[in-house]
């Protein structure tokens, strides 16, 4: 049996960790001109610290938590996938290259939990094994794929990308690679790079050349409207934070902005400065802290129910 003041302690733990896994969110940030990955405060924008470098890193991109809890980053110069542990931010290994991928720019896990990364001057979306970094295939490619940025699988599972020369969002079959459809495209969207699907079920697309993000219906591609444009320059990646805002990087500004995530409001410069130059990419993730102590608690409890 365990002590009954070591239960109020388990339970006590395992109680600040749910509450940390829900308040302690961190906003990371490519800065691609200072080849580093900087981490703010997901809440209050504070700048916290530069999380990820080294390894070769040049030109970081697009980047995204994988399944195994490390960081993934893009390395556009020297046509990388680059590794780095998830709670520390220390370098690990370079973990995809070769296949063919030249300026890597999009990046996501699957549902199958492969990596996909997005080959701008090839034009096409190379597959990765999610475990090893081997190279599979070419999964996506043609049908008027040319400078692939942006990739997400959406709510049906299928692959959305934003096809920059060509200003539209291309729609692939994400079990087969099998071309679908345009999805999305409209007169005013001009070299698409961003993309991410909203809480309503829409997809918002970031426009670089004419500074705004455009919305889309979810379900059929129609356009809705220009969303966001106030104070953009150059935007490129974009994601909805742990408020329900959206956050959008403005690289003529050298900052991520922050609209009402209903009426595309302008809010605030949410976070900017200290060494963010050239930013390109971002995402929102739970404060390493906040997973050591959820790991922490869900360990202690799982010992309480063996007794």
């Amino acid at each position: 049996m365990i002590p009954r003041m070591a239960l109020l302690v388990v339970t006590g733990i395992a109680s600040v960790a749910l509450e940390s896994v829900h308040a302690g969110v961190v906003l990371l940030v490519s800065s691609a001109d200072t080849d580093n990955v900087l981490r703010f405060d997901g809440i209050t924008g504070r700048f916290i610290d530069v999380f990820a470098s080294g390894g070769g890193l040049d030109g970081p991109t697009d980047l995204t938590m994988g399944p195994d809890g490390n960081l993934y980053v893009a390395s556009f110069f020297n046509n990388y996938v680059l590794r780095y542990d998830g709670t520390t931010g220390d370098f690990k290994d370079i973990f995809a290259s070769g296949g063919g991928l030249e300026a890597p720019l999009g990046l996501r896990f699957g549902p199958d939990n492969n990596l996909y990364v997005s080959s701008l001057l090839t034009d096409d979306v190379l597959r990765y094994d999610g475990r090893t970094g081997d190279f599979i295939d070419h999964f996506a490619s043609g049908n008027g794929l040319d400078g692939p940025v942006g990739a997400v699988f959406g709510p049906d599972s299928n692959l959305y990308i934003a096809s920059s020369e060509t200003d539209r969002v291309l729609r692939f079959d994400g079990a087969t690679g099998d071309f679908i459809d345009v999805f999305a495209t409209d007169v005013g969207l001009d070299e698409p790079r961003g993309l991410a699907f909203g809480p309503d079920g829409d997809l918002y697309v970031s426009s670089f050349q004419s500074g705004a993000v455009h919305r889309y219906d979810g379900a059929t591609g129609d356009f809705i409207d220009v969303f966001a444009s106030e104070g953009l320059d150059g935007p490129v990646g974009l994601a909805f934070g742990p408020d329900s805002n959206l956050y959008v990087v403005s690289k003529g500004v050298d900052g991520v902005l922050r609209y009402d995530g209903t009426t595309g409001d302008f809010i605030d410069v949410f976070a900017s400065g200290n060494g963010l130059s050239g930013p390109t990419f971002l995402t929102f993730i739970p404060e390493p802290a906040s997973l050591a102590l959820f790991a922490l608690g869900s360990l202690t409890a799982r010992r309480r129910r063996r007794r």
